[in-house]
């Protein structure tokens, strides 16, 4: 059962990820008119990803609804397509849906073994890492093969921009997360 916390977290994360998406994140698919040029711009989604999965403390299905949420709300955005382009944010939801399966499995195990800061660098590097696979699958089905290139070479072209930007983020994370958890903060 989810509690309203949870609830209200879930909601509040995919306001700000939006508000982001909105303010900054869309801005290098504006500037330049290049699909996939967001990712110049992804470290505060990997802020928003590694805090969110630290906040969920493995808790099933709280990240997807999260993914869901921000997929809805970006829909008038440039974030993951085009505005309103509602089969451009599936690769969003299905990339959502399986690291809340694959990630949160695991979480008891690196919490035990006071490993979360590696747990969430995992996380957020395997989430750049499946975003390719799935946003070329959905490409390839209904976009052009102009598209789907120019994409895939701007994606790569960034890759280890966004890579370096995934780590930092999950670093970033992981002490927003342990900050609020610490005793000084609390009391």
């Amino acid at each position: 059962m989810w509690s309203s916390r949870d609830v209200a977290v879930i909601i509040v994360l995919a306001v700000v990820s939006f508000l982001y998406s909105v303010f900054i994140g869309q801005l290098g698919n504006l500037f330049t008119g290049v699909l996939g040029f967001n990712y110049f711009f992804f470290w505060g989604h990997a802020i928003l990803i590694a805090f969110g999965l630290l906040v969920y403390e493995g808790r099933r299905w709280r990240f997807l609804a999260q993914g869901i949420i921000v997929a809805l709300l970006t829909l008038p955005t440039y974030q993951s397509g085009l505005p309103f382009d509602i089969i451009a944010r599936i690769p969003m939801v299905v990339n959502s849906f399986l690291i809340d399966i694959l990630f949160n499995t695991g979480w008891r195990y690196f919490k035990k073994k006071n490993q979360l800061l590696l747990w969430i660098i995992i996380t957020n590097i395997v989430w750049i890492l499946f975003i390719p696979f799935l946003f070329v699958l959905n490409m390839s089905i209904f976009y052009s093969a102009i598209a789907l290139t120019t994409w895939l070479n701007v994606y790569f072209m960034l890759f280890p921009l966004t890579f370096i930007e995934m780590v930092v983020g999950a670093y970033i994370g992981y002490n927003l997360f342990s900050r609020i958890n610490s005793e000084e903060f609390t009391t």
